[in-house]
């Protein structure tokens, strides 16, 4: 097995025919059918129907593929790396993010982090906690800053700040005079946008209380919820830190420190990290 046959696999996969494959790879078909023969018999397995019109994985070629993916991506990492090395960098740092850790706090961290490394080149892998965990866990990314709650078991983490939780929304949503803060109680009349994870750790703070609040919407992302709100469509509950993606929209901090979340910056247990993840790791 070898990086030749796995780029046809994933060529032709995502062109969905050996002759789309081959034109990607700008290749003749009959070169990427035969990788593509020696690749099934390495492996011992089928991993394509060859249908009609469309070629599909089987199960055994859905995990291959998933891992050709993956040292796809590494094998770009490895020679941008490279490429950095060349021209006198120190190499790349590939860094997931979720959109609600990119506040103020988080900058400020890079700025300073950049003022000890210029030469440092960052490569930014974006989506929600649980993308972002499974890409620390696949070695997509070499760190990652994401929000709790979070199983810890896999990663070690540092925290980089805690936050409250926000009411944000236009303010004719609001009871006027808009207070300067919110209990949960106060909210049980207005239209909810939250966050999925959050929305059980909400709902078991309310009913303690003796009360459950509306969520008409449920997403897994701040600016999803802030949309919405933006739209006029209900009050987004999102961290403060989000707050300033906010324009034009009233923004009251939520009293209850069961809504307390914390922004961490995680890497993978066991991991050795190379030198520019290493150095942003101990210096961010």
């Amino acid at each position: 097995m070898n990086l030749e046959q796995l780029n046809c696999l994933i060529a032709v996969v995502e062109e969905g025919s050996i002759s789309a494959g081959a034109r990607r790879l700008n290749l003749t078909q009959p070169p990427v059918s035969l990788q593509l023969q020696r690749l099934e018999a390495q492996c011992g397995v089928q991993l394509l129907e060859r249908g009609s019109r469309k070629i599909r994985l089987t199960e055994a070629g859905k995990s291959l593929y998933d891992t050709a993916k993956r040292i796809q991506s590494l094998t770009l990492a490895a020679q941008e790396d490279m490429k950095n090395f060349h021209l006198g960098k120190k190499g790349s740092l590939h860094l997931g993010m979720i959109s609600s850790g990119a506040g103020k706090r988080f900058f400020r961290g890079i700025r300073y982090f950049l003022q000890k490394y210029p030469d440092i080149a960052f490569q930014l892998y974006e989506g929600n906690t649980y993308q972002m965990l499974d890409a620390l866990e696949k070695e997509t990314v070499d760190l990652a800053v994401i929000r709790t709650p979070f199983s810890r078991s896999r990663v070690e983490r540092k925290e980089l700040c805690r936050e409250k939780f926000c009411a944000v929304g236009m303010e004719d949503l609001f009871p006027h005079p808009v207070p300067e803060t919110f209990a949960l109680k106060d909210l049980q009349d207005l239209p909810l946008l939250g966050y999925r994870r959050w929305e059980r750790i909400i709902q078991d703070t309310c009913r303690k209380q003796g009360f459950t609040l509306y969520f008409r919407c449920l997403a897994d992302d701040a600016r999803s919820c802030l949309q919405w709100a933006q739209a006029g469509l209900g009050v987004a509950l999102v961290p403060e830190s989000v707050v300033n993606l906010s324009q034009g929209l009233t923004a009251v901090p939520i009293q209850e420190q069961a809504l307390e979340s914390q922004v961490c910056l995680v890497r993978k247990k066991g991991r050795a990290l190379h030198e520019s993840a290493r150095l942003f790791w101990e210096n961010y």
